[in-house]
C-alpha cells in the first residue's frame, strides 16, 4: 500500500477494515451481559430508593408520634399543676363558707358576711374558669368515686344508699375528682 505525504501511519482510512460479521457478533455478545448488568443495577437502586423512602416515612411518623405524646404530656402536667393549686385552695374556700355560716346568725357582723360572700363568689368564679366545679352530693346516690362516706344514718323517708348530708364539699376538674365530698349516707 502506498501512503500519501499528508496521511500518517495511523490514519484509519489507510488501515484495513475488518469484516462486518465478526465484530457484530462480539458486540452482541458483550452488550447482552452489559444490559442485564445495567438492569440489575437499576433494580438494586430502585430497591435502595424504596428502602430509603420507607425509612424516611417511618422517621416522620415517629416524629409526629413524639410531638403528639409531648403535647399530651405538657397538657397533663399543666392540668396536674392546676389540680395541685386548687387542692391547696379548697381549705380556704371551706373556711370562707364556715365564716359565712357562723356570722350569718350575728347581726353586728353583717358587713363582714357580705365581704366574705363576695370573696367566696369570686373564688368560685375563678375555679369555674379553670374547669373546677363542686360535686353534687345531697340527694344523689352514693358513688365511692365522688363521695367519701363517714357515717351511715338510719333514714326511713330516703332510699337506701342516698347521700343525706354533705359535711365537706367535694370538687372535680373535668372528669378528675380533686377532692371527694365527705358525706353522710342513708341506710334503711
Amino acid at each position: 500500500m502506498k501512503r500519501n505525504k499528508n496521511q500518517s501511519e495511523h490514519d484509519p482510512k489507510q488501515q484495513e477494515t475488518p469484516s462486518t460479521e465478526e465484530p457484530t457478533a462480539e458486540v452482541e455478545a458483550t452488550s447482552v451481559p452489559e444490559v442485564s448488568a445495567t438492569d440489575e443495577h437499576i433494580a438494586e437502586l430502585e430497591r435502595d430508593l424504596a428502602t430509603e423512602r420507607d425509612q424516611r416515612l417511618r422517621v416522620l411518623a415517629d416524629f409526629q408520634n413524639y410531638r403528639r405524646r409531648t403535647d399530651e404530656q405538657r397538657a397533663e402536667i399543666g392540668s396536674l399543676a392546676i389540680q395541685d393549686f386548687v387542692g391547696g385552695l379548697l381549705p380556704v374556700m371551706d373556711n370562707l363558707e364556715r365564716a359565712m355560716v357562723a356570722s350569718a346568725d350575728n347581726e353586728t357582723t353583717g358587713g363582714i358576711v357580705e365581704g366574705v360572700s363576695l370573696i367566696h363568689r369570686q373564688l368560685m368564679e375563678l375555679l369555674q374558669r379553670y374547669g373546677v366545679a363542686p360535686i353534687e352530693a345531697v340527694g344523689c346516690e352514693f358513688d365511692p368515686n365522688l363521695h367519701e362516706a363517714v357515717m351511715r344514718v338510719d333514714a326511713e323517708d330516703v332510699p337506701d344508699n342516698t347521700v343525706i348530708e354533705e359535711l365537706v364539699r367535694g370538687y372535680a376538674m373535668g372528669p378528675r375528682v380533686i377532692r371527694p365530698s365527705v358525706v353522710k349516707v342513708a341506710k334503711s
